[in-house]
């Protein structure tokens, strides 16, 4: 008898990060239970990435909370010399869609990529 092997939906996005929410790029997640935010090595003074949520790609997006009323930001190492992978906060889940934007001006322009796997 063989072995029944469930396979997972996964998909990788390339964000550049902004100050501004509006030039941020909407990520899908409603279907998704799981995600790393992935940098290459930063030499910037950002220390996290601001999530916001939408019901809709095209929506208002608002800041996201987490259920004890605290802001779901990813923090972040300002400086590295080596890639890091973050993990997303569980509150993003949630969602239908969300953006990441940069909590600093000195990242701005940053390319990280996003895996969501559900």
């Amino acid at each position: 008898m063989s072995e029944v092997k469930i396979r997972r939906k996964s998909k990788g996005y390339a964000v550049t990060l902004y100050t501004a929410v509006a030039s941020c790029q909407a990520i899908p997640v409603v279907d998704m239970a799981g995600g790393v935010v992935s940098m290459g090595t930063t030499s910037s003074n950002v220390s996290a990435l601001h999530v916001y949520a939408s019901d809709s790609e095209d929506g208002t997006y608002a800041r996201l909370y987490d259920f004890a009323g605290s802001q779901a930001n990813v923090t972040l190492s300002a400086s590295t010399a080596d890639s890091r992978a973050y993990a997303l906060p569980d509150a993003v889940f949630g969602a239908h869609w969300i953006k990441l934007a940069s909590s600093t001006t000195n990242s701005t322009g940053v390319v990280a990529t996003v895996t969501m796997k559900g």
